[in-house]
């Protein structure tokens, strides 16, 4: 009993949990499976944003005037090139504040927000934080929670997808007999509950009704499909490959150091090209792709998944691109003659640790103003144009739908910068968290205020687990390019954390060497191939047991099944012999 009544507490007080009521209500279970992986992705920004605050954070401040020597001839005029294109003693105006919050610039403030510091202040956190075991534990929890997530996910979608399987009559039987709770007393309780079930209803007729227009299909009619799907597979890649070319040279424009001066708007906004192309090709192409794929005639789970899978393409494969055009510039190994105060003669770039956060955090800043903007001044005047206009042009475009696809690759792909960006930025899961709270009540408000319910509607079932997928693709691009960056590419000489080093993981190993010997051997362990081994063995252990047991269920769904019509049969043979002895 108390273990029942601490359930229904903890439920009573999950967060936002009103909200995913009301829009189930409205919308149906579709339109909520994205709203509760919204959810996951704030509470997981929020233990990130903990993690970075108590293990880098709070070591850099409570460490700030404790200096640590690494004794490295190539630091000889490292602090000479730090990044500082902007001369914090000239700034006069509060414009200029404006642009330094834009761009990402700190001056003189010995700020944890990025990677830049003129001072060993941040090797003096990081050493410490690798030299501490919980350190390592919590970065490691880091990393893989978002794959614990999805396999938790996937696991929880295996139920739902043997029951998708189950045979549609009885389906419709379930629903229209067993689907009321008799529990609900709230008459607005009843309403949403009530409507969930009618667009469950409507769900199943269309799935059906697409169906059996798939079923009737010519032989004519499916050349003439596939034909069709080919072309516009073909404008799929030509839209993909001409979004990434104006990517990769509005970063390599961009990088040219030619292109500052003293004009602080142009310099501004030529600091955001890269952000201002990347985020340009993101919000026009899905728009293209979601068009697109009404001519493809496919159902409507699979349209979400294809469309999701070409626009995380496009999204994920713009920030790599960004980080191969860095890659180019930094890739030179002789820091000796420093010239300038942003370039030297042999390296294009001094800092680049500090260009990438700055870019994730410019990406992450123009990301949030677009989603507001596309809000406020396309959505909701679009619905006041359809209420309150009856020409063509809105008669053609009707009210707005809450696409799916579009959504969750926003989320997602601000989720993935935020994992790059949350390496050479530390504080900014926090304004990830600030974007995806604002980001709830904006999409709920449009949803309810701007949106209708789609003339396709969507299922549930199975698009969570998909979502998550989707989040692990995104997080292992994301990070792909931080282990290269760690593993190989030799850091800045003039700032951050591993000033002096060969490379990243070559600073972790020495730390490590400074641990006493039992902890040593646990580490190297921890880190060895064989350990690798074990947990992949494992890994395919647990695959092959939810596969049997996945294998199972069906063979028990199917006995069930053959037990429910043999237990028809036998009733209505009943039926037949009393009618008889009866008659």
């Amino acid at each position: 009993r108390f273990k029942e009544d601490s359930k229904d507490v903890f439920r009573h007080l999950e967060l936002w949990r009103t909200s995913l009521h009301e829009v189930e209500g409205r919308f149906g279970n579709g339109i909520r499976s994205y709203f509760s992986f919204l959810r996951w992705l704030f509470l997981l920004n929020v233990y990130i944003f903990l993690l970075m605050f108590i293990f880098v954070s709070v070591p850099t401040i409570v460490f700030e005037n404790i200096d640590v020597n690494i004794s490295s001839s190539s630091l000889t005029g490292a602090n000479e090139c730090a990044y500082n294109p902007y001369d914090p003693n000239q700034v006069n105006s509060f414009s200029q504040y404006i642009i330094w919050f834009f761009t990402g610039q700190v001056g003189e403030i010995k700020s944890i927000f990025t990677y830049i510091s003129t001072t060993t202040i941040f090797s003096t956190g990081v050493h410490i934080l690798l030299q501490h075991p919980t350190g390592i534990s919590a970065c490691c929890i880091l990393l893989f929670l978002p794959q614990s997530g999805a396999s938790s996910a996937k696991v929880g979608g295996l139920k739902e997808s043997l029951v998708d399987n189950e045979d549609r009559f009885y389906t419709y039987c379930n629903k229209v007999f067993c689907g009321w709770d008799f529990c609900i007393t709230n008459a607005h309780t009843a309403d949403l509950k009530h409507s969930s079930l009618k667009y469950e209803l409507q769900t199943d007729l269309e799935e059906e009704r697409i169906k059996l227009r798939q079923a009737n299909r010519t032989s004519k009619e499916k050349w003439i499909l596939y034909t069709k799907r080919a072309f516009i597979n073909l404008l799929v890649i030509g839209i993909l490959a001409a979004s990434l070319v104006a990517i990769f040279y509005a970063a390599q424009y961009a990088l040219n150091g030619d292109t500052f001066n003293s004009n602080f708007m142009l310099d501004l906004l030529v600091t955001y090209l890269t952000s201002i192309v990347i985020t340009i090709a993101n919000f026009i192409a899905p728009v293209l792709f979601g068009i697109l794929v009404v001519y493809e005639d496919y159902s409507p789970e699979f349209t979400i998944k294809f469309t999701l899978v070409r626009t995380v393409s496009l999204r994920l494969a713009s920030v790599v691109f960004l980080y191969v055009v860095v890659y180019f510039q930094i890739n030179c190994k002789q820091f000796s003659n420093i010239v300038s105060t942003i370039y030297d003669e042999n390296c294009s770039y001094c800092c680049w640790e500090t260009y990438l956060g700055q870019e994730m955090y410019k990406l992450t800043i123009l990301d949030f103003f677009i989603v507001i903007a596309v809000t406020l001044f396309v959505e909701f005047p679009r619905k006041l144009l359809v209420e309150h206009c009856s020409c063509g042009i809105t008669n053609w475009l009707g009210q707005q739908e809450f696409s799916i696809p579009e959504n969750v690759l926003d989320i997602v792909y601000a989720q993935t910068i935020g994992w790059i960006g949350a390496f050479y930025a530390p504080l900014l899961p926090i304004m990830v968290v600030v974007k995806f709270f604002i980001f709830f009540y904006l999409k709920k408000l449009s949803l309810i205020y701007n949106c209708r319910p789609a003339t396709r509607p969507y299922r549930s079932s199975r698009s969570g687990t998909f979502f998550f997928l989707i989040l692990l693709f995104g997080f292992i691009v994301a990070a792909i390019p931080v282990v290269f960056g760690v593993a190989v590419l030799e850091p800045s000489k003039d700032c951050g954390p591993f000033r002096g080093w060969s490379t990243m993981f070559y600073a972790i190993t020495s730390s490590i060497l400074t641990t006493p010997s039992w902890l040593q051997s646990i580490l190297w362990f921890v880190g060895s191939v064989g350990f690798a081994a074990i947990i992949a063995v494992i890994l395919c252990l647990l695959l092959y047991y939810f596969v049997a047991l996945r294998d199972a269920h069906k063979k028990m769904i199917a006995l069930l099944k053959d037990q429910l019509t043999l237990e028809g049969k036998d009733k209505q043979f009943l039926l037949m012999r009393v009618t008889e002895l009866s008659s």
